[in-house]
């Protein structure tokens, strides 16, 4: 993903006369020996083995250099995926899907709600970000949190019922936001639906549930979010004016990513403060100070 994205944004630079650098869109022939040139950091593959970041730094073009804290995005535009923008923006690790919550799983990949609104997706971003660093520590595949999927939703998506559930479910944000702040309302177990705290049970003998579990996944994030404020990395949640202010080509004039309220939104659910650092009351919560 990284390799692709930097090497896309070299062509860029490229077309607009900011580094001369013979890379072309729709010219492929040489992109074999690229990889091996990057690898290796011969020639041009030296700056792009620096990434997208770097080489906005070095060459320009930082407006349309397409990554969250130094890492590539994957393959979603999220422009047309809100909750997936929030998630890249908010992700500890960087512009990763995965950290970030793969929101996209429900604005397009496996459900179909409204990509467009911004309504309900802060806090089912936090809720899908939480559930995939508990699974992830468990040792599962993030794959298989499709599972909490109703696969009658994904099978039946031109049935009347499924597009009004659809519809609604921006709306659920609000419960899944006091959810969030009340874990112990899930201390239940549904081993068809959310495996993962059921397998974790049986495997350890411990006590676990779906409360449990999503707490795990919060106390997780946290604590990765508080390792990277004490490497200095505050106010790092943001997306480049691609994506926020240029929109989608034959999107319309609104497709763009509308960050801002819902990181706002973000923080407020996660207990965090303006510059994205935990609060001391959350972190008191979660066992962390």
């Amino acid at each position: 993903m990284s390799f692709g994205g930097s090497v896309g944004f070299a062509m860029e630079l490229c077309e607009k006369g900011l580094w001369d650098n013979g890379l072309n869109f729709g010219d492929n022939d040489s992109l074999e020996m690229l990889v091996k040139q990057t690898a290796f950091r011969e020639g041009i593959g030296a700056d792009i083995a620096e990434g997208v970041m770097r080489m906005s730094r070095k060459y320009g073009g930082e407006e349309f250099a397409v990554h969250s804290k130094g890492l590539e995005l994957a393959a979603y535009d999220p422009r047309a995926a809100q909750g997936m923008g929030l998630g890249y923006a908010t992700a500890n690790r960087g512009g990763c899907h995965l950290n970030g919550g793969y929101l996209v799983v429900l604005e397009g990949l496996g459900l179909r709600v409204n990509g467009a609104t911004t309504r309900g997706k802060a806090a089912l971003t936090i809720f899908f970000q939480d559930l995939m660093e508990a699974a992830s520590s468990a040792g599962n595949c993030l794959f298989t949190t499709y599972a909490v999927l109703p696969s009658f939703l994904i099978k039946n998506p031109d049935k009347a019922i499924v597009k009004m559930i659809l519809a609604l479910f921006p709306s659920f944000g609000g419960l899944v936001a006091f959810l969030h702040k009340h874990p112990g309302l899930l201390g239940v177990n549904a081993p068809g639906k959310v495996p993962f705290p059921y397998a974790y049970k049986l495997v350890t003998g411990n006590k676990m549930n779906i409360g449990r579990f999503l707490h795990s996944g919060e106390r997780i994030y946290n604590l990765e979010r508080l390792i990277n404020v004490r490497q200095g990395l505050t106010d790092g949640d943001a997306l480049p004016s691609r994506l926020t202010a240029e929109p989608q080509l034959d999107g319309g004039a609104d497709s763009i990513v509308k960050f801002a309220p819902m990181l706002k939104k973000y923080y407020r659910i996660r207990g965090w403060d303006g510059h994205g650092v935990p609060k001391r009351k959350v972190l008191k919560k979660l066992g962390l100070y």
